[in-house]
């Protein structure tokens, strides 16, 4: 895949800006990892970052993409405790080689240290030969998707690792529960592509505002905003800022509507700042063109101006619309367009969670 020509930015890496021309060129899968991923019938959502591509399941990090052949799957997914076993992050503990110093912040561990010095190392033995297996077997599924010479071949080994995802999920007690971030990944993987249901593609979803960026918030520069999605809409490809809410709880105390309509007024709204932004979008919507699209299918033209902000909220029971839009009102802010999607009405169909984001649910 082609590389378009770099654009310097400023002193950060915009997403998707060294993703060069040499890019996952030694890994024999990678064409049918994209392949596999670009289907949304296997429930993968694709995201590029400054250096390296993230493929997300279900809400989580399935597998990172970075240099020319790395491959990068979580090796404590393959962590199933039982109820008597000690979590991963204490798992973690014993195995650092000031163990001592880390137990005073584990109940579990303290416990174990009464029981006297010999039980707790031990168990940092127990610890440490975990960790070696977890990476034996990390190691052995990236080999075996490195090695992958066909695109069945690849499709099987990414559906074991999305089962064994799942599994860790199950066994460490992370119920697929709906909630913010898993609706936000099925809004993704649901708007990829314009069609007759959706207005709105979405282009990224986490957008972290780098402090280094000329459109980052001058008061408290160490602490910037992050939207939660990003989208360019059909018919005139201008460029939205969306803050998804899940239900209405969501939209009180800190995470409130009015602190995201400021932080989008002083960072990526404000009249000074907006066309940094609009040159950092650019070069992501250039480089998912090389990497993500298939053939350019979607045909996306950015119009130059001003994004504009909007609200997603995603109704979790009844009677969070007519709220939602009094909240709006309380706040001054009913001008600020708002999509509204219904509740689910299937909690395991994908479709139904991350909705169209069609402009016959804006009220």
């Amino acid at each position: 895949m082609a590389r378009t020509k770099k654009i310097k930015i400023g002193n950060y890496i915009p997403r998707g800006y060294e993703l060069g021309d040499d890019f996952m060129k030694n890994l024999k899968s990678y064409q049918y990892i994209i392949k596999y991923a670009n289907n949304p019938k296997n429930g993968l959502d694709i995201q590029l970052r400054g250096k390296y591509i993230n493929i997300y399941y279900a809400g989580g990090n399935l597998l990172k993409l970075s240099g020319t052949n790395t491959c990068e799957f979580d090796e404590n997914y393959f962590y199933l405790p039982t109820s008597n076993d000690l979590c991963m992050t204490d798992i973690e503990r014993l195995c650092s080689e000031d163990y001592i110093n880390k137990v005073e912040k584990s109940k579990a561990l303290k416990t174990l240290k009464l029981l006297g010095e010999a039980a707790l190392k031990k168990k940092r033995e127990l610890a440490i030969q975990i960790k070696r297996k977890l990476k034996k077997d990390r190691d052995n599924i990236i080999k075996k998707l490195s090695t992958c010479s066909s695109y069945e071949e690849t499709s099987q080994v990414l559906e074991e690792m999305k089962s064994i995802m799942t599994n860790w999920k199950k066994k460490n007690g992370k119920k697929q529960e709906i909630g913010e971030r898993l609706v936000q990944h099925y809004l993704s993987l649901n708007n990829k592509e314009f069609d007759a249901d959706t207005d709105f593609v979405v282009l990224d979803i986490e957008y972290a505002i780098s402090s280094n960026a000329r459109y980052a918030k001058e008061e408290k520069r160490e602490q910037q905003p992050r939207m939660d999605i990003i989208a360019i809409e059909k018919d005139t490809g201008q460029l939205y800022v969306m803050e998804l809410k899940y239900g209405l709880d969501a939209a009180d105390g800190d995470a409130g509507i009015k602190d995201h309509y400021d932080d989008y007024l002083a960072t990526v709204g404000a009249d000074e700042k907006w066309h940094y932004f609009w040159d950092d979008i650019e070069v992501l919507l250039k480089a998912k063109n090389d990497f993500i699209y298939e053939n350019n299918k979607n045909d996306i033209t950015l119009k130059k101006s001003k994004p504009y902000f909007a609200f997603i909220l995603k109704e979790k029971k009844d009677g969070d619309e007519a709220a939602f839009k009094q909240k709006l009102i309380d706040n001054e802010l009913s001008f600020v367009p708002t999509i509204y999607l219904p509740k689910e009405s299937d909690y395991n169909n994908p479709s139904v969670i991350g909705h169209k984001l069609s402009k016959r649910y804006i009220k």
